[in-house]
């Protein structure tokens, strides 16, 4: 829904650690969409920073992956105001949204993306090289590209093909709602 807690050791106290539920989807009345992923940066302690990828409440439908720091004053707060959109992008349907997001030992950021809903993938998304739907993304997010929030990892397998998103780490996916 759009909430994101801090529990305590003993899983005894949770405390409100962000709350979006103002700017995000509701997952209990748009299928398969709402908070989708929190994966917290490989140097958390040093940064301070955390990535989570939602949909927003937008028309046409998106989905977002937003770069988040921790209060300055409380860590078990997130700065609300520090969001700092990494990536968006249109979704056809409010379904197949994947939205998985984790970070691999290389210190890159992976995003599991959905086809982009309905049924048989009617768009061809995940075979689409043009499309990021239907893909599993890899990011550097220490870094930017110019007019990207991200860079794109000079080894990523797509990079320099024409008609391709350099950003895809691998294509074909239905809903890639965990990785």
């Amino acid at each position: 829904s759009g909430m994101i807690h801090v529990i305590d050791r003993e899983g005894r106290r949770a405390e409100l650690f962000l709350d979006i539920r103002d700017a995000t989807r509701p997952w209990n009345k748009a299928n398969e969409e709402g908070l989708l992923g929190l994966a917290f940066h490989p140097r958390f302690s040093e940064t301070g920073e955390f990535f989570i990828c939602y949909s927003p409440i937008a028309s046409p439908q998106a989905e977002r992956v937003s770069r988040f720091r921790v209060s300055k004053t409380d860590p078990n707060r997130a700065d609300r105001d520090s969001e700092e959109v990494v990536l968006e992008f249109d979704q056809p349907f409010p379904n197949h949204n994947g939205g998985s997001i984790a970070f691999g030992l290389d210190g890159y950021l992976y995003v599991g993306l959905g086809d982009g809903g309905s049924r048989n993938d009617p768009l061809d998304n995940a075979q689409d090289p043009g499309s990021l739907l239907g893909k599993v993304l890899r990011l550097d997010i220490d870094h930017r590209d110019e007019g990207l929030g991200y860079a794109v990892p000079s080894d990523n397998p797509f990079v320099g093909r024409s008609g391709t998103r350099p950003e895809i780490w691998a294509v074909g996916f239905r809903n890639p709602w965990q990785l």
